[in-house]
């Protein structure tokens, strides 16, 4: 019999990766209303594909944590690794999606964060069950969780000039700025 505990570590890729999807197109699908614009992709840049699927892992973490009440450092260090697993998977698969066709670059991309949120799930799996000291690293990764959510809402904001910040569709580093201001 399977445990609760593996079971909802189980559900817990397809869950994040299903909101993170809705979250992704959420800025399509409300008209790029303005509530949308800082937690969905506003542009095919892998940095834009990322941020949702952060949000979503990041949220379904507390409710985890709610239901599951597990060892608590263990557990968050582990969340975290599995998080950045998620941002350097993620990030890889947006730039290389970039070489393909636009035919199959807009299903790779969605394609290539499922898998991102699996390798992350798996391994935050791993290191909280196999009982991996992450817990060792605990200030230098609670730091790094800041540092991401701070660059994830200011990167949204100001995008810099590099590749994983580059939409190939439209040729912009993000439209955040544009989309605000075409706000009535």
């Amino acid at each position: 019999m399977i445990s609760v505990k593996k079971y909802f570590s189980v559900i817990s890729s397809a869950v994040v990766f299903g909101f993170g999807l809705l979250l992704y197109y959420s800025g399509e699908m409300s008209d790029h209303a303005a509530w949308s614009l800082i937690v969905s992709g506003v542009n095919h840049s892998a940095w834009e594909l990322f941020k949702p699927f952060a949000l979503s892992y990041i949220s379904f973490i507390i409710i985890e944590l709610s239901y599951l009440r597990p060892s608590l450092l263990r557990f968050v260090c582990s969340k975290i690794t599995g998080l950045h697993m998620l941002c350097a998977f993620t990030l890889a698969a947006g730039c290389i999606c970039r070489l393909l066709p636009d035919e199959t670059f807009f299903a790779a991309m969605p394609t290539a964060a499922g898998a991102g949120v699996l390798i992350s799930e798996l391994s935050s799996y791993c290191l909280y069950k196999k009982g991996i000291r992450t817990e060792l690293f605990a200030v230098p990764l609670l730091l790094s969780l800041a540092a991401m959510i701070f660059l994830l809402i200011i990167l949204t904001f100001y995008p810099p000039h590099f590749i994983i910040f580059h939409d190939p569709i439209s040729d912009l580093y993000g439209r955040m700025m544009d989309s605000m201001e075409q706000m009535p």
